[in-house]
Parts: C-alpha cells; structure tokens; sequence
C-alpha cells in the first residue's frame, strides 16, 4: 500500500468517526414522540393523537438512553454504529432493537424499522417511521 493509499484511509476513516461523534451529539437531549406511521405492503395509517402511553426518548452523553412513559421508566445502551443506524442494546450488548435513521437534526428525528411479515410469502414491506421533536431546555 503506498504512502497515499494509506493517508487516503486515515482521512476516510477519521471523517466517519468525527460524523459518528457529531451524530452522537446532535441526538443526545430529550426527544418526544410526534406521530408514528405503519405502513404494510402499501397501506398505511399514521397515529399522531398524543396520550398518556406514548413515551419520551432521553439520550445521554454515557450512551444511556431512558425511555419514559408516565411515571415508569426504562433504560437500554445505545449506539450509532454508522451515520445512518440507530442500535438498542441491553446492559450485556445484546440487540435489541434497531433503527434506520431517516433525519437528525438539532430538531427533528426520524427513525424507520423494519418489522416482520404478518403472513408468509414473498414481496411484502412491512416496516413503521417515528418522528420526534426534541424538547430544549427551558421550552
């Protein structure tokens, strides 16, 4: 490998770090749930009537992120493995749960998982989209 192969490399590879770093940073806060949408194999339904069972999403400096709903809470590992993908893990690094992120921004998040097939077969979509609007301190 030359000399400028290998500093072609270091420059990629510290440019993702930085923009997982930022990325990081830009969801960390307190995020609540705007609307949720289905959508199954092209139909879809959007539930966006706020009530009490919907959480917020807290998201920590230390990689914790603590889901609220009422006065109960819970708490997972998060990670962003790429600048695209958001992963919940358990206390052991388990997943758990992952996410496709469609929009980060200092207000707005957009997230999509793919859900499972309701019926055997070829050709199906399943999968839901999250918004999120992030609360500022002082709001």
């Amino acid at each position: 490998m030359t000399h400028s192969q290998k500093l072609l490399i270091t420059v990629l590879a510290l440019t993702t770090l930085t923009r997982c770093n930022t990325r990081e940073r830009e969801l960390q806060g307190v995020w609540r749930t705007d609307s949720i949408s289905n959508f199954v194999n092209g139909f879809s339904f959007t539930n966006n009537t706020f009530d009490e069972h919907w959480s917020t999403f807290e998201y920590g400096a230390d990689g914790v992120m603590t889901e609220r709903k009422k006065e109960r809470f819970k708490t997972y590992r998060y990670q962003l493995p790429g600048a695209d993908s958001l992963v919940y893990t358990d206390s052991t690094g388990h997943k758990l749960s992952g996410f496709q992120i469609l929009k980060l921004s200092d207000d707005q998040l957009i997230l999509k998982k793919a859900q499972k097939p309701y019926l055997s077969g070829k050709n199906q979509e399943l999968y839901e989209v999250r918004f999120f609007t992030k609360i500022h301190a002082g709001k």
